[in-house]
C-alpha cells in the first residue's frame, strides 16, 4: 500500500500532452485486410498502447486522434500484442504501406522524411544482419573443420560488415543531425577512452583514471534537450546502466550520480521527470538495505522542489514528502529516535539507557507467526552472545522487545511461557508514536544499533543479525 502514490505518479507521468493538433496515420498491409492493428510507444522502460485501428477489405486502416503524438520511436503491434515493427513518429499525418510478408522490407513511407529515414536503416540493418548471420555460421565451420584461413577470411568479411553498419551510422549522424535516429545513433556511439597517464617511471598515475574518464563522458552524446529521446528503446537502459551499473550503490554515491545526471536533464521535461520518478521509485522498492535514504534524498532535492517536479500535483506532493519524513526516522546512520516505555510490571524502560555493544530493537506480537519462528532463534542468539561470566558490565547483546499487540494478558503470557530475558515492553496508551518513529506496519521489524545508539541494520534475519554482529560492523 506504501507504493500506491508512485502508482498514481506513473499515471501523472503519462498525462498532460499538450492538445496542439490532430495526429493521423494512415496504415496500408497488403495482405492483412480485417485485420486490427495496436498503436503503441516507448516510454522509459516500458511500451504503452495508444490507439487501435482494425483494417478494411484492402488492408488500409487509419490511427488518428485530437490530441499531437508526442514525437518518439513507436510500435506497431498485433492484436495479440506481437511486436511487428518500430517506426519514428515526428511529423503528424504520413502514411506507411507494407506487406504481411515483410513489413519492414517492403515498407514505403510518404509525408514523414523523419520515418523514411528510420526505415531505410532498418532495411539496411536487416540485410547486413542477415549477411552477418550466414559469415558467422560459415565462420564456425571452417573452425570445426580446422580450415583456419578460410575461417579468418570470414572473419575479416564479419569486421568490413561491421565497419560498414558503422559507417552507415556516422552518415546518418553527419548529413541529418536533427533526426531521432542519428540522436539514437549518438547515444549508441562507444567511448574512445585515453590510456591512463603516466608518470616519470612510466607507472600509472590515476588507477582509476578510465573509470572516472568514462563515467564523465558517458553522456556525451546524449542530446538532453530533445524530449523525443525519452520515448526510445535505447534511453532507459542506457539511465538504468549509468546508475545501477557504473555507480558503486552506496546511497552517497547514488545520490551523486543522480544529482550529476538530473542536472543535465532539466531542459527537457519529460526526461526530467522520467529520471526523477524512475530513480525515485527504484530505490524506494529496493530490496537492498539502506536504499531508503536514495528515496529520501530525492524527495528532498526534487519533489519538494515545483520548478523541477512541477508535473506532480499538491497530493501526490503531499503524501511522497510524508512518506519520505517517516523514513527519515530510521535512515542506517543515524541515531534511532529514543523510546520510553513500560515492561510488564509497568516500569519504564529507556532505550537510550541500555549499555551494550550492540542493542536490538525489535517489534513483535504473540499472535505473529513469524515471529513465533525467530523469537526461538532470537532466543538462542542472545543466550549466545551474553554468557553468564561477563567481565565487563556492559552486555554484548541487548534487545529492547516492544509488543505491538493489545491483548495485554496474551503479550505477558507469552513472555512468561518462553523465558523471554530481554527488556519487554509494550505501548498500552499508545503514546510513543513508535508506529511512525520506526515505520511499523507488520511485525516482526529488527533495527540493530551500535553503542551510540545509531542504526546499523535493520529489517533483517535473526541469521543476518548474527553476522553483522560476529563481524564486529559498527
Amino acid at each position: 500500500m506504501k507504493n500506491r502514490y508512485l502508482l498514481l505518479l506513473a499515471v501523472v507521468l503519462l498525462a498532460g500532452v499538450k492538445q496542439l493538433k490532430a495526429y493521423q496515420i494512415t496504415f496500408k498491409v497488403k495482405g492483412g485486410a480485417n485485420q486490427t492493428y495496436l498503436l503503441g510507444y516507448y516510454y522509459g522502460d516500458k511500451t504503452y498502447i495508444r490507439d487501435s485501428s482494425r483494417t478494411d477489405a484492402t488492408g488500409k486502416c487509419v490511427f488518428k486522434g485530437r490530441d499531437t503524438l508526442p514525437g518518439g520511436v513507436y510500435i506497431i503491434a498485433s492484436q495479440d500484442k506481437r511486436l511487428l515493427f518500430d517506426f519514428v513518429v515526428n511529423e503528424q499525418e504520413f502514411t506507411m504501406e507494407t506487406d504481411t510478408a515483410d513489413y519492414i522490407g517492403s515498407m514505403v513511407v510518404k509525408g514523414s522524411p523523419e520515418c523514411a529515414a528510420f526505415f531505410a536503416y532498418s532495411k539496411f540493418a536487416n540485410e547486413k544482419g542477415k549477411n552477418g548471420m550466414e559469415l558467422d555460421r560459415k565462420m564456425k565451420q571452417a573452425k570445426a573443420m580446422n580450415d583456419t584461413a578460410m575461417s579468418n577470411k570470414y572473419l575479416r568479411e564479419l569486421k568490413d560488415l561491421q565497419q560498414l553498419m558503422e559507417d552507415y551510422r556516422l552518415n546518418v549522424i553527419k548529413t541529418t543531425p536533427s533526426f531521432l535516429i542519428a540522436k539514437i545513433f549518438r547515444i549508441m556511439q562507444e567511448i574512445d577512452i585515453p590510456e591512463s597517464p603516466l608518470g616519470p617511471k612510466g607507472e600509472i598515475l590515476d588507477s582509476n583514471f578510465q573509470y572516472n574518464y568514462y563515467k564523465q563522458h558517458y553522456f556525451d552524446g546524449f542530446d538532453f534537450t530533445d524530449d523525443r529521446i525519452s520515448r526510445t528503446p535505447v534511453f532507459h537502459p542506457k539511465i538504468e546502466n549509468f546508475i545501477t551499473k557504473l555507480t558503486l550503490q552506496i546511497p552517497d554515491s547514488i545520490n551523486a550520480a543522480a544529482d550529476f545526471l538530473i542536472k543535465k536533464t532539466l531542459k527537457s521535461k519529460d526526461i526530467s521527470k522520467w529520471c526523477i520518478y524512475w530513480i525515485t521509485n527504484h530505490y524506494e522498492t529496493s530490496q537492498y538495505m539502506g536504499m531508503d535514504a536514495v528515496f529520501v534524498h530525492m524527495v528532498d532535492e526534487y519533489y519538494t522542489r515545483k520548478e523541477v517536479s512541477h508535473w506532480v500535483d499538491e497530493t501526490l506532493r503531499f503524501k511522497i514528502t510524508d512518506r519520505a519524513n517517516t523514513l527519515r526516522n530510521t535512515l542506517i546512520g543515524i541515531k534511532a529516535q529514543n523510546l520510553v516505555l513500560p515492561d510488564s510490571a509497568m516500569k519504564y524502560q529507556v532505550l537510550y539507557n541500555i549499555e551494550a555493544d550492540y542493542t536490538l530493537v525489535l517489534f513483535w506480537d504473540p499472535h505473529c507467526g513469524r515471529c513465533k519462528e525467530e523469537i526461538p532463534k532470537l532466543l538462542t542468539l542472545y543466550k549466545e552472545l551474553n554468557p553468564k561470566k561477563t567481565v565487563s558490565k556492559q552486555k554484548k547483546f541487548e534487545i529492547y522487545a516492544l509488543g505491538s499487540t493489545t491483548d495485554n494478558a496474551e503479550w505477558r503470557k507469552y513472555i512468561k511461557d518462553n523465558q523471554l530475558p530481554w527488556l519487554n515492553v509494550h505501548d498500552p496508551k499508545h503514546e510513543s508514536g513508535y508506529h511512525r518513529l520506526y515505520d511499523i506496519n507488520s511485525t516482526p521489524v529488527l533495527y540493530l544499533l551500535n553503542k551510540e545508539k545509531k542504526i546499523i541494520a535493520k529489517r533483517l534475519s535473526v541469521e543476518q543479525l548474527k553476522d553483522f554482529i560476529e563481524k564486529g560492523i559498527q
